[in-house]
C-alpha cells in the first residue's frame, strides 16, 4: 500500500508526526488527487510546484509520470532521494528556473494560497506550460469552509489567504486558463490539530468510515459549500 511505503520513507528520515500524511483520511486524499491527474493525462512531465515532503511526487512517479520536484526548502529532499527523485531548490519565490513551454502539467497542492505574489506566480506557471498543458490546483482553502472558520476562531489557522469558487475561477481565467472542472474537496478534518493525543487517536481509529463519509458530504450540493478546499483543473490553450 502506498501509504505504508511512504510512511516507511518518513520514518527512515526521522520526519516524525506529520498530520498531512499520517492518517488514512489524509493520505487517501493525496491518492485521489494523483488518480485524478492520471485520468486527465496518461503520461508526461509534471512540475510538483511546492512539493513539501514529496508525497505527490512519490504518487505521481508511481503512476508513470516524469516528475520535477520543486520547493523553497529541503524538507522533502531525503525522502525524494530514497525514491530516486531529485529536489530542485527555488532561488526566487516567483521566477521558475525552467524554459518556456517545458511542462505538460503543473501541480499546486496546498501551495497557491501561500505564495507571496499569486498573480506573478500564475503568470510564470502559464509561461512554463506547453500549449494545452494542464494546471491542477488542489487543496485551495475555501473562503466559506467551516473548518477554516473554526481554526481562525481558535487562532490555529495557517491560511490567511482563502478563495471562493468565483474568485479562483476568475483568477485563472485572467491568465488565459480554460477551466475544465471545479469541485469542493475535503469536508471532514483530516486531523484534529491542537486536540489531545487520545482524542486524535480515537478519531483516526474510524478513518475507514470517515473516508466514505467525507466523499459523500463533499459531493452533496449546498452542504459541500462549507467544505475545506477547492479543487480546480484548468488548461492552457495557447
Amino acid at each position: 500500500m502506498e501509504k505504508t511505503e511512504f510512511q516507511k520513507l518518513l520514518a527512515a528520515q526521522n520526519c516524525g508526526h506529520n498530520p498531512h500524511v499520517d492518517s488514512d483520511l489524509g493520505f487517501l486524499r493525496y491518492i485521489k488527487d494523483a488518480d485524478k491527474i492520471k485520468s486527465y493525462l496518461s503520461t508526461g512531465k509534471i512540475l510538483d510546484w511546492g512539493c513539501g515532503l514529496g508525497q505527490m511526487s512519490y504518487l505521481l512517479k508511481n503512476r508513470g509520470f516524469n516528475v520535477v520536484s520543486y520547493d523553497l526548502d529541503q524538507s522533502g529532499e531525503g525522502i525524494l532521494s530514497k525514491i530516486g527523485q531529485q529536489l530542485v531548490l527555488a532561488k526566487d519565490e516567483v521566477r521558475l528556473p525552467f524554459p518556456d513551454a517545458y511542462f505538460d502539467a503543473v501541480l499546486s497542492s496546498g501551495v497557491l494560497e501561500h505564495v507571496s505574489e499569486p498573480l506573478a506566480s500564475l503568470k510564470e506557471i502559464k509561461r512554463i506550460l506547453k500549449p494545452k498543458g494542464y494546471f491542477f490546483v488542489f487543496r485551495l482553502p475555501n473562503k466559506y469552509s467551516y473548518i477554516e472558520f473554526i481554526s481562525d476562531l481558535l487562532r490555529r489557522g495557517d491560511h490567511p489567504v482563502k478563495y471562493s469558487r468565483y474568485e479562483s475561477c476568475q483568477m485563472l481565467k485572467q491568465f488565459g486558463f480554460n477551466l475544465l472542472a471545479i469541485k469542493y474537496q475535503g469536508f471532514l478534518p483530516y486531523n484534529l490539530k491542537g486536540f489531545p493525543v487520545i482524542i486524535r487517536r480515537l478519531y483516526h481509529s474510524f478513518d475507514s468510515i470517515w473516508v466514505k463519509l467525507d466523499s459523500l458530504l463533499s459531493g452533496l450540493p449546498i452542504i459541500n459549500r462549507v467544505s475545506t478546499n477547492l479543487e480546480l483543473v484548468a488548461r492552457k490553450w495557447n
